[in-house]
């Protein structure tokens, strides 16, 4: 969860989104003034719009004095009603943002976005969760974009996004990401910064600060300072560290 509805708004990056046709015609017009990132996605697909599978990564491309590390995303919208609950120009710009955040620190987030019809289309409770678990699978880093989520705490709030991991043996190991269809772009991000392994920064002020629904909000003295769309430098570290480790597993995997 992050922190945005608490009343703190930013401007994002400038995110240039283009299909590989027209990626030079892009390039034409960025400045360095101008340019955070250059996402590029694929459009092509089947009639639904979700089923093109991401273009792969430039081995040669390098961040800092390290090479990039390729982290590959199944991300899956749910059905419901017949329909997608969010469209793919929504899915690819919460992913253009997060790979805005992430890129400079050498980590290129490579999605593939295919629909999924669960049995469920609002979460309520953990036994609604775990039984997502079906939709997930290990080797990948899941997102699994539904309609609702209920925090489990605060029943009266609605997550926008939230790391979860199955308590059984049915799916033993697997966890994923659930991004809501009321969620605004930081959050997968915010997210995804939980699979890497990092906790809610009580000090605020980044990326990782508590979301909206925390304890730290009801309980009396000093606030988080205000969410700020960034990693902060020992943040940097431990998901690098993280991110390598979950890389060579999957290399190893295949």
């Amino acid at each position: 969860m992050q922190n945005i509805a608490n009343g703190c708004d930013y401007r994002p990056h400038t995110v240039l989104i283009a299909t590989a046709q027209n990626a030079r015609a892009w390039l034409a017009r960025v400045t360095p003034s101008t340019l955070s990132v250059l996402f590029v996605l694929s459009v092509s697909g089947d009639a639904t719009g979700y089923a093109a599978p991401a273009r792969p990564a430039d081995s040669t491309l390098r961040a800092g004095s390290g090479p990039v590390m390729r982290v590959e995303l199944r991300v899956r919208v749910a059905r419901c009603d017949g329909r997608p609950v969010r469209s793919r120009a929504w899915v690819e710009r919460h992913l253009a943002e997060a790979e805005a955040i992430y890129r400079p620190h050498g980590i290129h987030l490579a999605p593939t976005i295919e629909p999924f019809t669960p049995d469920r289309c609002e979460l309520l409770d953990a036994a609604d969760r775990h039984a997502m678990a079906v939709h997930v699978d290990r080797p990948q880093v899941t997102v699994l974009v539904v309609k609702r989520v209920r925090d489990l705490d605060l029943p009266t709030y609605d997550l926008m996004g939230v790391h979860w991991r199955y308590r059984g043996k049915s799916y033993a190991g697997r966890r994923w990401v659930f991004l809501t269809a009321r969620a605004r772009p930081p959050v997968l991000a915010h997210e995804l910064g939980h699979y890497f392994g990092l906790r809610h920064d009580r000090a605020g002020g980044n990326l990782m600060s508590p979301g909206p629904s925390d304890p730290i909000w009801r309980r009396p003295g000093k606030k988080p300072r205000a969410f700020v769309p960034r990693f902060a430098p020992r943040q940097v570290r431990r998901l690098r560290r993280a991110v390598r480790r979950l890389t060579e597993t999957a290399n190893q995997r295949k």
